[in-house]
């Protein structure tokens, strides 16, 4: 485990926030690919990750999410699949030079046999190439907003294939159950097996993002505690989504999410950070409750 992770014993580190909203806001038309408007645009893109560095993050991530062979090719872009992650990872590292870079990698958008017709041999190829892009400019991996516990495993194979030396964090979206007692994917995992075989499975560390706001994210972090040692990561919505005048609309306040970011440590977090609707401004207000914890730990 490299040195950053470990830390994290000994204080609550600091994640960045939403990526997608902030693209939208810097002028990227919607329906555009996010990784090749962010190419095209690298000085937008690197506004945005140097203001979550101003914010006060200590963990920035790659804006990639989309970056495997399979998404890229909607824009007929797969076959510069290693290149765009390059050019993306360098941007993030420019704005955050001496801090933590994570290479983000999210779902590839294809279901694997027998649901789909993509092989786990094809899946975890198309990830190395991700992967070969960023291994030499990040400090770790984040694998990401997974639906599926195969297709997170697929990831981190690819991970420990090509970069062995790099820690890497793999985080799945749960969604509340119909009875509202516990969690599962959309593939019916629950919090405790994903725990279970990732830790197995070599993941440095494990954690949940999207799907929730904070309050249910910590239900969902307590039960990920129970069933690791590993070093547990969570990145909750600004609330949940509600339409707005045809928009979808996240409306947690900053001060609101931060209030809650104590009870989350509590559950089990040593690493706090933001996914849809988060923004600068969350990231800031979670920097002062974990400022304030991390100052009543020592």
């Amino acid at each position: 485990m490299s040195d950053w992770l470990k830390n994290t014993a000994r204080q609550v580190l600091l994640m960045d926030g939403g990526m997608g909203t902030q693209l939208a806001d810097a002028g990227m038309p919607g329906g555009d690919n996010p990784e090749q408007w962010a190419r095209d645009h690298s000085v937008e893109l690197l506004e945005i990750h140097e203001r979550y560095v101003k914010a006060g993050a200590d963990v920035i991530l790659t804006c990639t999410f989309g970056g495997s062979p399979f998404k890229l090719a909607a824009a007929g872009l797969d076959g510069q699949t290693e290149a765009i992650n390059w050019a993306l990872g360098r941007v993030a590292r420019a704005a955050h030079e001496k801090g933590i870079v994570l290479g983000d990698i999210g779902p590839c958008g294809e279901l694997i046999e027998p649901y789909g017709n993509r092989t786990k041999s094809e899946i975890e190829q198309g990830f190395r190439r991700q992967v070969m892009g960023l291994a030499d400019i990040v400090d770790g991996f984040i694998i990401e907003t997974m639906s599926d516990l195969e297709e997170a495993s697929l990831a981190l194979k690819a991970v420990k294939k090509i970069a062995p030396d790099k820690p890497v964090l793999v985080s799945l979206t749960y969604q509340k159950d119909a009875d509202g007692a516990n969690f599962h994917t959309i593939m019916g995992q629950d919090p405790a097996m994903a725990a279970v075989r990732l830790d197995a499975e070599g993941a440095d560390a494990i954690g949940t993002n999207c799907g929730t706001g904070i309050e249910d994210m910590i239900r969902i972090v307590e039960a990920l505690a129970a069933k690791t040692s590993r070093p547990i990561f969570a990145e909750p919505n600004a609330g949940l989504p509600k339409l707005v005048g045809g928009q979808t609309v996240y409306d947690q306040t900053p001060q609101a999410m931060a209030a809650q970011v104590h009870k989350l440590v509590q559950a089990g977090a040593r690493m706090v950070g933001g996914c849809c609707g988060t923004t600068p401004s969350h990231i800031k207000a979670i920097r002062a409750a974990i400022d304030e914890i991390n100052s009543a730990a020592q």
